[in-house]
Formats: structure tokens, sequence, C-alpha cells
């Protein structure tokens, strides 16, 4: 088995597109896209970043600046948490201008992320940002099939394929030749952009990792699409019909399909708006218990335990302030009840990806924008991490301020009671660090395998194909 007839084959067919002069051109134009994307992507992103770090560096300085106070003013004052970003956001951003990127952290509360730009832009400003993760999934395919088209289909019409044959070349060397012809100068781009990233990360988090994953990802995502190019010009008997062919391939994939796949889900699986989340955990706080109401069952049940422990008959009495007591347990049902609802939420999005994976063979475009999302960390699974995270620091941050009352407030005059600035410098505060691209692993794995899928598909049609011509 020898290559060099198929690297010969390779060679012609760059000439042919070398002296047609349009797919040069159409090169150009992608590369020059490419970069402006490139650039766009990276001011998003180096802005969005400024913002973060001085956001958080905000939140620091008021929060140590706090001055003496009552440690549930504190919990009340609250803080804030940013989300962090991977500088493979540069590439693709992922959900992050859909989720928000900023949370709140108070007592009582489980917030969301606020501060999501695109429910904030102008109407000009909704249109979607060109990024290099988009050129790679939309415009990529469009450029090979642009220039592809023709490369089996016009050697039939001209007589050249049945003289190629007729001449000993086999089927499977004529074909690789010609999915090597479309597949290496963008297989080379992809390489040059995986190289000056590789350059601009290296050092952060799992960068080898999840640069590697979305490279692969996306030399899988071109590789297939050459395949499917191959393919159908191989298979029409007329240009405009494999033209034709391609394109309707291109809307169903790239278009129709991700956004369709994504509206059925969110039919089939909806999630409640937030203003009713929040009504509902308010009724089920007044049904198991209410701190206010010095008559309410659960928290009369409570305070007649905390008498028989400690053995005494008022809460006066007691060696330690009640109403921290009640802030502890207040803050322990309302938590309770508010990461119940925020667990129904996520079921439903959960649900939601379910149900997309379970047709994602449909559409190789929508597999590799799962792979270039996780890659970036601005997927699903990120973005519950983090909310995950936050809300850990959340309860710990406010129990600790409720321990504070307890111990350290003099029941007697507690509203007048001011405690030293030291406890709130002194708060637990853990840092809210990226997930690992294990949380991402499901999506992966699927994602991957549709990729796989798809290029092994075609290659067998091509195979039934190539043998009936």
């Amino acid at each position: 088995m020898t290559l060099t007839p198929v690297v010969m084959i390779m060679r012609n067919e760059w000439q042919r597109l070398w002296h047609a002069r349009i797919p040069v051109l159409l090169l150009v134009v992608l590369v020059v896209l490419w970069t402006i994307a490139a650039f766009t992507a990276h001011h998003h992103w180096q802005d969005h970043a400024q913002n973060v770090a001085q956001v958080t560096k905000q939140s620091q300085q008021d929060w140590q600046s706090q001055p003496n106070r009552h440690p549930h003013r504190v919990s009340h004052y609250g803080d804030f948490v940013v989300k962090p970003l991977h500088p493979l956001s540069v590439i693709e951003p992922g959900i992050i201008d859909q989720s928000g990127h900023l949370v709140y952290l108070e007592a009582h509360r489980l917030n969301s992320a606020n501060f999501n730009p695109a429910t904030e832009a102008t109407s000009l400003g909704r249109f979607p940002l060109i990024t290099p993760a988009m050129i790679v999934q939309w415009w990529m395919p469009l450029f090979l099939i642009m220039i592809g088209y023709a490369s089996i289909t016009s050697e039939k019409v001209a007589g050249t394929l049945a003289y190629m044959r007729g001449n000993g070349s086999p089927a499977w060397q004529i074909a690789a030749g010609k999915w090597l012809a479309l597949f290496l100068p963008l297989a080379f781009l992809l390489l040059l952009q995986a190289l000056l990233t590789a350059a601009w990360i290296w050092g952060t988090d799992q960068a080898l990792l999840r640069l590697s994953t979305m490279w692969l990802g996306q030399m899988l995502y071109i590789a297939s699409w050459c395949v499917l190019v191959i393919l159908v010009s191989w298979h029409s008997r007329q240009l405009h019909s494999a033209l034709l062919t391609l394109l309707l391939c291109w809307v169903c994939v790239c278009i129709i399909f991700p956004k369709g796949l994504a509206n059925l889900a969110q039919m089939n699986h909806p999630t409640q708006p937030r203003t009713e989340a929040e009504y509902h955990a308010e009724l089920k706080l007044k049904e198991i218990g209410d701190s206010h109401n010095p008559d309410d069952p659960h928290f009369a049940t409570f305070k007649a335990s905390l008498l028989n422990q400690y053995g005494v008959t008022r809460t006066e009495d007691l060696p330690v302030n009640y109403n921290g007591l009640l802030m502890q347990e207040a803050e322990r049902l309302t938590t309770q009840v508010y990461r119940e609802q925020h667990a129904l939420h996520n079921k439903q999005l959960n649900k939601q990806n379910g149900a997309i994976r379970q047709w994602l063979w449909l559409t190789p475009a929508l597999a590799l924008q799962y792979i270039q999302m996780a890659s970036s960390g601005n997927d699903l699974a990120h973005h519950q991490a983090f909310i995950e995270q936050s809300e850990n620091r959340r309860y710990q941050l406010i129990q600790y301020l409720n321990l504070i009352h307890t111990q350290k407030v003099d029941q007697h005059d507690d509203k007048n009671t001011r405690v030293s600035a030291e406890f709130w410098r002194n708060a637990p505060r853990p840092p809210v660090t990226l997930a690992t691209l294990i949380v991402s692993r499901d999506s992966l794995v699927t994602s991957l395998a549709v990729l796989l899928g798809w290029i092994l598909l075609p290659v067998f049609l091509l195979y039934r194909v190539w043998h009936r011509t």
C-alpha cells in the first residue's frame, strides 16, 4: 500500500483549487474573519476579566473595612462572589452572557447569578458575538462546502474519474487524496490556533487537558465534514445537486437541529420562573416554621428543647444568646428550602441537557459546541458547580456570624451591642475556583462519540458509493 498516489491526488487538487482563485479568496476571507473574531473575543474577555478583578478587589476592601457592628447587620450587609473565568473563554464564551457572573451572598436567601450581559444589552447588542469557536462550528463547514462540492463531481462530469479508475487507481486513494486536500489546510489553521493559545494560557488551570480536548473535538468535527463533502460529491451526478445537498446538510446540522432540539427540550422540561420559585419557597417556609412568630409550633419545640438542654426555664437564663441560636435554626431551615428549590431547577436543566444529548447524533455542530463550552469552563455543569461553591461559602459565612451573635452578643442588650470588626476580617470566605473538567464528563463522552460516529458513518457510506460507481 503506497501513499504516493494519494499525495499526488492531493497536490493536483490543490493546484485545481489554486487556479480556480475563488477557493483561495474564500480561504483569505475565512482567515480574516477568524482574526477579527479572535481580537473581538479577546477584547470582550479582557473587559470582562477586568470587571471581575475590579469587583473582587472592591468586594474584599468593602468587607474588610466594615466597622464594629452587630453580627446580624453584617449578615445582611452581605458579600459578593464573582465567577472565575478560564482564558479559553476567548475561544468559546459559552453561557457566560446568559447565566450571569456575580452572586450576592446574604442571610436567608439563595440568590442566582446576576449581571448577565445578554439581558442587559440593547437590541443590536443581542446579536451573537463572533468567536473563534463559532468560526469553526459554522463557517469552516460552509467554506469546505464551497470549495469541495465539485471535488469528485467535476471529475465525473469531465470523465476523468472513470479514466483514473480505469488506470488502476483505487477508489480509496482518490477519496483519501481529495479528503487530505480539504482537511490539511484547515487542520493547519486549527493547530496554529492551538499553539498560539497554548503559549498564552500556559500555567493556568488544566491548560493542556482543556486545550487538547477542545482541539481534538475541532479536528474530529472538521474531519467529519471533509468526509461528508467527499461522500456527497462522489454520489452526485451534477454540480448543482452536490452544492444544494451540502448546503441543506449545513442548514440542518448547524442551524435547524441545534435550535430545534433546544426548543423541544425547553418545552418538554420547562423551568419555573425565578419569582414563582421564590413564592413556593416562601409558602413552604411558612409551613415549616416562622422564627418571627412566638407561637410557631416548630420554634416553640426548638425553644423547649434548648431550655431542657441547659436546665433553665427562661431564655434570659441561657448562658448564650437565644436570638443567635434562633438565627442559626432559621438559617438552617431557609437554606434547606431554597436548596430544594434550586435542586428542582437544576434537575429540570439537567433533564433538558439529557434530552438534547439523546438526539445529539443528529448534529455534530452541537456536539462540538458542548466540547468547546466544557473545555473553556463555560457550560452548564461548570456554572452549577460555581453556584454550589457560592452557596456553601454563603452558608458557612452566615452561620459563623450567627455563632458570633450567639456567643459574643449580650442577650440583655442585644440590639445595642457592637462586636469587634476583627471577627469580620477572620470570617470564613473560602475562594470560589473553577471546577475541574471532570464535571462535564457526560457531555464530553457523548459529544466525542457523536463526532467519531459522524466520521465512521460517512466513511462507510462512501465505501458503498464508490463500489457502485
